[in-house]
């Protein structure tokens, strides 16, 4: 008998294991140059546009998507509306470290050439936004103006680059 309850125990480590995405909400590892935007499956060769998100495929357990601009994540997430999206993550368009892209602040325009065309580039400091709006007479919004300014069709995609 207690043979079958530690192999039960093994059996049930081992399933666990082995289920699907990773425990820990963080943000998503990337390899410049090799891995693909989950959207246009492009090369992510510039982590100053780069961009992801986390969604729960069961419980407690996370899957990481890359992009290789901000649109193409917001593209994504609005064509797979069963993610359960736990986070999401954009780079400082200055010092491309990580952020919570729901705290970030987002230039928009025409005179920021992103991997999609999109023109989005996003802001840990609200100057440093503010400056780069100003350089390229963009539009400064926060996160629920990116979300609006995306919903209203702001943001068409261009695959020519």
């Amino acid at each position: 008998m207690k043979v079958r309850v530690v192999l039960l125990l093994i059996i049930a480590l081992l399933v666990g294991a082995c289920a699907e995405g990773q425990r820990a909400i963080e943000p998503p590892i990337i390899r410049y140059g090799e891995d693909q935007c989950a959207e246009c499956g492009m090369i992510i060769s510039d982590a100053r546009f780069a961009a992801g998100y986390l969604h729960e495929v069961s419980a407690g357990r996370y899957v990481s998507l890359i992009f290789d601009d901000i649109g193409d994540m917001l593209h994504h997430a609005d064509k797979n509306p069963t993610h359960r999206i736990q986070a999401w993550y954009v780079h400082d368009y200055a010092d491309e470290t990580w952020l919570d892209a729901t705290a970030a602040f987002y230039v928009i325009s025409q005179e920021i050439h992103t991997p999609m065309g999109h023109g989005i580039a996003a802001h840990g400091e609200r100057e440093a936004a503010v400056a780069l709006a100003t350089a390229t007479n963009g539009e400064l919004v926060d996160w629920a103006g990116l979300q609006l300014h995306f919903e209203s069709g702001g943001m068409a995609h261009s695959h020519s680059h």
